[in-house]
């Protein structure tokens, strides 16, 4: 039997092949979705794994005074990845996705220093970091040093040999400090050398040289320049052996201080007996008041030492003695009078300094 010329049997085959190529697009969804739902599934469930094991940081971001420093920056370094945030108005910082293990902060901030943090999170971990502050830009550290007894004394006698009376004649041996530091031996030594080879220290045994010979002093060293020599070496040694006896040695031997000490306040009257005091009592190593067998003694020994170079017609034993020691008290306590009242002001580099 036919319809439409085709027998029944032909048709039911063609009709069965087209019903199923109309469910074919059906049939292939399903089975796509049957097959990608556990795909999505998985996907899903390792992306929540993913993000269950990476860890996250917060802190906050201050000054040295504790005030908040809203949109500071913190660079997270961890796992060979960078991610930034940004301090909110609060000063806190939060940090997401933070790979676990060590990680390394950096944090910045207008008008601050830097600072880096580093630290170690666990996998999922929210860590609580504590307060992170920052120091202000020109603001340094204070370093207290507490230099020693013979460093503070160097450094007052750097600044009394450039003590110089209206800026040309020495005046190294005298303190203006309320609480020198005791001198060492070595530096008791040094002031000697340096005020004995002082160009003025020539160029005043010259002077007094020319003065005797002008007025024929000490007559047996002659005349001429062979005689302005002997009174020239005179002088100068004079000045010399004064300043090392009493400068020096003396005080080394009886631990004595060979400076005037400024006083510098009180009446006239007190100034005055202090500065004449001076050349009888001084300050020993221990700062006490004592009797000054520098001065004293060195006056003497110094005047006994002339002897031997003054002309023979000039020397009378003890009576030269006596007369070169009496000259050199006189101007001991004549030029501790002037260093209390006059010379302070005549010496420029004492301008800003401690004088009481």
């Amino acid at each position: 039997m036919t319809r439409y010329g085709v027998p029944r049997q032909e048709l039911l085959r063609i009709r069965t092949v087209l019903y199923f190529m109309r469910l074919l697009p059906w049939l292939c969804g399903v089975t796509f979705f049957c097959a990608a739902a556990p795909i999505v599934v998985m996907a899903q469930e390792a992306g929540q794994a993913s993000m269950l094991a990476k860890a996250s940081l917060m802190g906050t971001v201050q000054d040295g005074d504790g005030a908040l420093l809203p949109g500071a920056r913190v660079e997270v370094l961890s796992g060979g990845v960078t991610a930034v945030a940004f301090a909110d108005e609060d000063g806190i910082f939060h940090a997401y996705g933070v790979t676990p293990g060590t990680y390394r902060l950096h944090i910045t901030a207008n008008g601050f220093f830097a600072d880096t943090r580093s630290g170690e999170v666990l996998p999922g971990e929210e860590k609580d970091l504590d307060s992170i502050e920052l120091r202000p830009l020109g603001e340094f550290a204070t370093v207290t040093v507490i230099a020693t007894e013979k460093e503070v004394a160097t450094e007052q006698v750097n600044f009394e040999m450039k003590q110089r009376v209206l800026g040309v004649v020495p005046n190294f041996y005298v303190v203006y400090d309320a609480s020198p530091a005791p001198l060492s031996k070595g530096q008791k030594f040094h002031l000697a050398w340096r005020s004995t080879l002082d160009p003025f220290s020539f160029a005043s045994a010259a002077i007094v040289a020319g003065v005797e010979q002008a007025n024929d002093s000490f007559s047996g060293y002659g005349t001429g320049p062979s005689g302005y020599a002997k009174r020239y070496g005179a002088s100068f040694a004079d000045g010399a052996i004064s300043t090392f006896l009493g400068g020096a040695i003396l005080p080394v031997v009886f631990h004595q201080d060979p400076r005037y000490r400024y006083q510098g306040t009180g009446s006239v009257l007190s100034r005055t007996r202090h500065a004449a005091a001076s050349v009888i009592f001084c300050r020993n190593d221990q700062n006490k008041t004592v009797f000054n067998y520098s001065n004293v003694i060195g006056n003497f020994a110094s005047a006994g030492i002339s002897n031997l170079y003054y002309p023979a017609s000039d020397r009378n034993g003890a009576g030269l003695t006596l007369q070169n020691a009496a000259v050199g008290t006189a101007f001991g306590i004549f030029g501790a009078i002037m260093q209390e009242f006059v010379v302070p002001k005549l010496t420029p580099r004492l301008h800003g300094r401690d004088k009481r």
